[in-house]
């Protein structure tokens, strides 16, 4: 209590000092200094500035001096930038046409403090003419979710699909058959099932009367070559309003540079590589990191208690945690690096959702974190969620009754989808190509189908893009620009395990 006493006193003391303008704010549980800043529109930097004891942790009733940032930022006509991981000084200044110099000068804290997720920054307001610019108030990823319609007026728009075929190499093999390349080559496989769902798309798009012109070129592609460089000097794309391909980042890559100020959209199909800098590149893929955020984001959004149960081995959920400032919130281990139910017990809440992430590919870790959780079950809510695909707990030894009861949670970039509609798609497939379509040819008709969709609109590709997010047979559609200027596909769903052993989509 004397502690608290003294940190009261010396952060009501420079409030007095500083004769600014600033807030008092009391720690409620479970708040952490990322969250409290982002509240009022400040640094995590300004917060620890004024309140020193806070870089030790807060506890629940603190009292914290809070600097006015926002009034300042926006007496000055200036606006705010929310530091997403990964982000450097380079990249900002690059996305608000300003030097790092005038970032520096407009944040002092970054001279001393550096630059870190979670940071609100000033824009100085000579950068706000930049169209780019976000701000806190606005999330970038937030779209209402539109079923977009044909429009009859325009032209009809010429689309390219770039698909790695590789005839020539297949024609040229004179080792194997056809039949015996195909059993062999996964990739060919792949490139086969997705132009199925593209040309079931193509059919789709006739059948409601879209105005499209479709162009299929083969690729010829490894990871570092490919034909594009030859389709571009033959002018290829001369009258191309989008493409679908190349398959390999690399490639989506430069084919940007290639085409130059051209500026056609370029949707990279199925790669979760970070691309390079490109204003026409459409990341059509979510990342492993756009859907760790996205869980993060639903606990936030749900005011849930983020608690993180994580092995010695799983570092990038820690480092990432501890960077955003929940490095609280992960549970200690005991000497043996397994769960303690009592530490667990010390970070849940009650009256309030507990989210505990499970990130551990130990079979032992599983079950003794699950075991800790479902003990707890009857005093505290919680559930269970894993951040990405765990094959851990398909093996029997994880008893999918234990997922179940703790409605095991989790990001996904498809949905299961029994509507009328997609069983229709489904049957339809199957005529066509005597098998019930995967995933990959679920994915061909699902952005192929959607891309002619967005170019039949009155308004232009970008613009669709900037201002609808959109939803097919199982994936969701969302670009919204990353700090490498690419359009990111954040259509993320979160799903659950439901006591009827089905998955559905969390409610928001």
């Amino acid at each position: 209590m004397f502690k608290k006493v003294i940190f009261v006193f010396v952060a009501l003391l420079s409030f007095v000092v500083n004769g600014q303008n600033f807030t008092k704010h009391t720690v409620v549980k479970g708040e952490t200094v990322t969250q409290i800043a982002l509240k009022y529109h400040c640094t995590p930097s300004e917060i620890f500035n004024l309140n020193p004891d806070a870089q030790n942790g807060i506890q629940p009733d603190a009292v914290l001096i809070i600097p006015n940032s926002k009034s300042q930022a926006i007496s000055n006509n200036n606006s705010l930038h929310l530091v997403a991981p990964k982000e450097t000084l380079y990249s900002i200044s690059k996305l608000y046409s300003i030097s790092t110099e005038d970032l520096q000068n407009s944040n002092p804290t970054l001279l001393t403090d550096g630059l870190k997720a979670g940071q609100n920054l000033v824009i100085p307001k000579k950068s706000l003419t930049n169209s780019n610019a976000v701000t806190v108030a606005k999330p970038q990823d937030y779209k209402p979710l539109k079923p977009l319609t044909k429009s009859n007026s325009g032209a009809a728009k010429e689309l390219v699909l770039l698909l790695p075929f590789n005839v020539s190499k297949i024609e040229n093999d004179s080792l194997n058959t056809v039949s015996s390349r195909l059993n062999k080559d996964k990739f060919l496989n792949m490139t086969l099932d997705f132009y199925s769902g593209v040309l079931m798309a193509i059919d789709s798009a006739k059948t409601v009367g879209l105005k499209i012109n479709i162009k299929i070129y083969d690729s010829v592609e490894t990871k570092n070559t490919s034909s594009i460089p030859s389709l571009v000097q033959q002018n290829k794309f001369e009258n191309t309003a989008a493409i679908i391909g190349p398959f390999y980042q690399n490639n989506v890559d430069n084919l940007s540079q290639l085409l130059g100020d051209k500026s056609i959209p370029i949707l990279s199909p199925l790669s979760k590589e970070r691309g390079k800098s490109g204003a026409n590149i459409y990341q059509s893929m979510p990342t492993n990191e756009d859907c760790r955020e996205a869980m993060i984001n639903y606990i936030n959004k749900n005011n849930g208690n983020l608690i993180a149960l994580i092995d010695s081995k799983k570092a990038v959920l820690k480092d990432y945690l501890k960077t955003n400032n929940y490095k609280n919130s992960i549970v200690g281990l005991n000497s043996a690096g397994s769960v303690v139910k009592d530490s667990l017990r010390k970070l849940l809440v009650r009256n309030k959702m507990n989210y505990i992430i499970l990130d551990s590919q130990k079979t032992g870790f599983i079950l003794a974190a699950t075991n800790a959780m479902m003990s707890l079950m009857n005093d505290y809510q919680l559930q269970m969620v894993i951040i990405e695909p765990n094959p851990t707990l398909d093996f029997h030894e994880i008893d999918l009754n234990r997922l179940v009861k703790l409605k095991m949670m989790y990001p996904s970039i498809v949905r299961e989808n029994l509507s009328p509609k997609a069983e229709i798609f489904r049957n339809k497939y199957k005529k066509i190509n005597k098998i019930f379509p995967n995933q990959f040819a679920i994915r061909g008709f699902d952005l192929a189908f959607d891309s002619m969709m967005r170019l039949s609109q009155i308004e232009d590709f970008k613009t669709v893009s900037e201002n609808y997010a959109t939803e097919q047979i199982e994936n969701k559609f969302n670009y919204s620009k990353n700090p490498l200027d690419i359009y990111s596909n954040k259509g993320i769903y979160i799903l659950n395990y439901e006591s009827d052993l089905t998955i559905k989509q969390a409610t928001e």
